[in-house]
């Protein structure tokens, strides 16, 4: 006698369709699982992309901003250093002016070829009946030798007197006063005793000018002459005369006002 099987089911599924849907299952679940995590992970990266972009949007504007300074302070520095330039170019501009001043006004030492003069009265005996002021140096032979002297060319003039170590020389200026008192000769208003020498600077040749000068021959070359009057006479490559140390201020004077 024959058995029969039963007859399956129509909803009956075997074992290994089972396993496979439950693998599948699986499988979706992590690739759900994983879709998930790479939103989440986009989502932070895009997050912090946008934090480091504005980050460098906002080092962008600080360097921007701070180059903006340093070209705003290069720019005053090149302005202040222009200015001192403009003040130090016309303060070397004063100082020379102020220095051609002083040379031109005698205020300054100047050193120079010229020559060196000697006078002194006359060592003879006053003859019986003549005056002996016509055997001294007398204010009037120092003006005309001063006179003679400029006249020849001399840039710069001092005098001296006495044979011993006195009062230094007195440089000569435009306000200068040679006038007589008793037997002294005063020069700036310092009194000087014979012999009294007499130093210019001048071009080459200003001894030979000077000497044939009508200044000096109309007058003081007689009375040496005549009077035996000391009196010598040398050339220099080099003579160094002090500045003038009185006031060269004016009490009377004042300056014309400029035409228009």
């Amino acid at each position: 006698m024959t058995r029969r099987r039963p007859a399956r089911s129509r909803f009956s599924r075997p074992q290994w369709a089972i396993s496979i849907a439950a693998a599948l299952a699986a499988i979706g679940f992590v690739g759900a699982a994983q879709w998930n995590s790479s939103l989440a992970r986009q989502e932070f990266v895009t997050s912090a992309q946008r934090v480091l972009i504005t980050q460098a949007e906002q080092q962008q504007l600080e360097q921007e901003r701070l180059r903006d300074e340093i070209e705003e302070a290069e720019t005053r520095v090149r302005s202040f250093q222009q200015r001192d330039e403009g003040s130090a170019t016309a303060l070397e501009r004063l100082n020379q002016e102020l220095a051609a001043a002083r040379l031109s006004t005698g205020l300054a030492p100047v050193h120079g070829p010229g020559l060196v003069l000697e006078i002194a009265d006359s060592q003879r005996e006053v003859p019986v009946g003549e005056s002996a002021t016509n055997y001294i140096v007398l204010v009037d032979d120092l003006r005309d030798i001063v006179t003679a002297l400029w006249a020849s060319g001399a840039e710069a003039i001092s005098v001296s007197g006495g044979l011993t170590e006195g009062p230094p020389a007195e440089r000569l200026v435009a306000s200068t006063s040679i006038y007589g008192a008793g037997s002294a000769i005063l020069v700036n208003d310092v009194p000087l005793s014979p012999p009294y020498r007499i130093e210019a600077i001048g071009s080459d040749g200003l001894r030979d000018r000077f000497l044939a000068n009508q200044g000096f021959l109309t007058r003081v070359e007689r009375r040496i002459d005549v009077y035996s009057l000391q009196f010598a006479s040398e050339a220099r490559d080099d003579l160094t005369l002090p500045g003038f140390i009185g006031n060269t201020r004016l009490r009377w004077g004042a300056p014309l006002p400029e035409a228009e």
